[in-house]
């Protein structure tokens, strides 16, 4: 794991952070796409890799004259941190010609998707779905009234700000699709990229549910399927290795093992009923010949090892339309598709570098070669009126508490007393309470300590008063104009 860096988030305003260094990211790239252009000896389900992405990456339209760099984040109101690497695609295909894709995942769980700003809040859809659905494909765009009463409110708040927030564009284009029959993934996706244009920033946006068609990651699910028994092991030892390395205890984190039992196995996939909204973790059965079996009420798909890839996936994509059912990706399925079968540098924030490490090995132990580089960025915007504040610190005034209530007394002849006595005896111990007594007596008759407890109540106040001004997480299009530009540019500065 040495090979990784110890990523952290910028603490300061209008900090960022790119691993590696721009150079070696290109260079990364390049090898990247060389190498598996070249793995022909990687099956998966009985075709060459190299076969397998061409397919995939002609189902995006798209053939192998330049790189794709690309990102991906479940569908959110996208905070600065990950905003961010749109910034680095945007940087990285200006300088070097890749094709820069982002990719909207809207096979996850709804989360983040309320429109924060300080002292209120509200969801960014009335569909009863957002809190109760599966996966944010569910959930619908806001209605009219709804979308009408979210910038109404934002506006009226944003009348007390110090400065105009970039959002105009974002709500324009959700009024512009407003009437037409949208999922929310797609209308946020197409509005953050009309205020990413406005902005300046060029990348092209996907949402994921339409790729889980592709040869590419349909092939990966039936090889998967097939090959549970050694999958599921070097998935498992891939989380342990990583475990072991962070000195993490939790047999839940970063995600949970897959379930092993004598005749059934949990694969690395959701199974999603795409007819009644449900979902569950995919299993798979063992039948009589030894082969294993994804279930449904009243039908069975075999996965076969020895089936050639092309009838594979047209087997596995005629049963799941078939059955109104899909196998969803999970988070390092997910990232194993993008990586080998899609681009050819994937970029992350730190939490999805964090869980690429288990990526790493699992790429390398089941499928026996180099995982591709990747690489991560992330970057630091407060809300704006914080640069008219200093952040408040409880524990420098907790520290400064300390300092002076031990500076009260001369403790220079207690401590010679307490340590010139032998450990455990009674002439130390005396030692000891002799100089807490005194001071406790001096911390009644001084009066810097009251004013102190008093300056420290009144930090604590503040702390969580002023806790949004310094919350990283809110929507970058609360950010000026101004701000957002020039976090650009930088990107584009540290990549040329």
């Amino acid at each position: 794991m040495s090979r990784y860096a110890d990523w952290k988030a910028p603490k300061t305003d209008m900090e960022h952070l790119i691993w590696p260094v721009p150079r070696q990211i290109m260079q990364d790239t390049r090898a990247n796409q060389l190498r598996l252009s070249k793995a022909d000896d990687v099956l998966i389900q009985n075709a060459p890799l190299p076969e397998l992405r061409r397919a995939t990456r002609e189902f995006l339209n798209h053939h192998d004259d330049r790189p794709i760099v690309a990102t991906g984040h479940q569908i959110e109101l996208y905070h600065p941190g990950v905003w961010v690497k749109n910034a680095l695609l945007d940087a990285l295909q200006e300088s070097h010609g890749v094709r820069s894709l982002h990719i909207a995942v809207d096979t996850d769980t709804p989360k983040h998707l309320q429109l924060r700003w300080p002292g209120g809040a509200i969801d960014v859809s009335d569909d009863l779905l957002l809190k109760t659905g599966e996966w944010s494909g569910q959930v619908a765009q806001p209605t009219p009234a709804h979308l009408q009463k979210m910038i109404r409110r934002f506006h009226e708040a944003a009348q007390g700000w110090s400065f105009e927030p970039s959002i105009e564009p974002f709500f324009e284009a959700m009024r512009q699709h407003a009437m037409h029959p949208l999922e929310l993934p797609a209308a946020l996706l197409q509005a953050s990229q009309a205020l990413d244009h406005d902005l300046g920033l060029h990348y092209e946006a996907m949402i994921l549910s339409p790729m889980l068609l592709s040869p590419g990651y349909l092939a990966l699910a039936h090889q998967i399927g097939a090959d549970i028994e050694r999958c599921s092991r070097v998935y498992n030892e891939s989380l342990a290795a990583y475990r072991a390395a962070e000195g993490i205890s939790s047999p839940t984190r970063p995600m949970p093992d897959l379930r092993i039992m004598e005749d059934a196995i949990e694969l690395p996939f959701w199974f999603d009923n795409v007819v009644t909204g449900d979902r569950s973790r995919a299993t798979v059965a063992r039948d009589d010949a030894g082969k294993w079996n994804l279930l449904t009420d009243d039908a069975a798909f075999t996965f076969d090892p020895r089936k050639p890839a092309n009838e594979a996936v047209a087997d596995l994509q005629r049963f799941c339309a078939g059955k109104g059912i899909r196998l969803a990706p999970r988070a390092l399925t997910l990232t194993i598709f993008f990586r080998l079968l899609l681009v050819d540098q994937f970029v992350h924030g730190i939490g999805g570098g964090r869980y690429d490490q288990v990526t790493d090995r699992l790429i390398e132990h089941y499928f026996g070669l180099q995982a591709p580089a990747f690489s991560v960025t992330t970057g630091t915007m407060y809300f704006p009126d914080a640069r008219r504040s200093t952040e408040a610190c409880v524990s420098c005034m907790v520290t400064e508490g300390h300092r002076l209530r031990h500076s009260l007394i001369g403790k220079a002849p207690h401590l010679q007393a307490i340590g010139s006595a032998p450990r455990k005896s009674n002439a130390r111990k005396t030692a000891y309470l002799a100089m807490h007594r005194e001071l406790a007596v001096a911390v009644e008759q001084k009066p810097d300590l009251p004013a102190w407890r008093q300056r420290l109540q009144e930090t604590i106040e503040r702390e969580q008063r002023e806790k949004v001004l310094f919350d990283r997480e809110l929507f970058y299009a609360v950010q000026t104009r101004e701000r957002l530009t020039a976090m650009i540019d930088r990107y584009r500065i540290a990549v040329a």
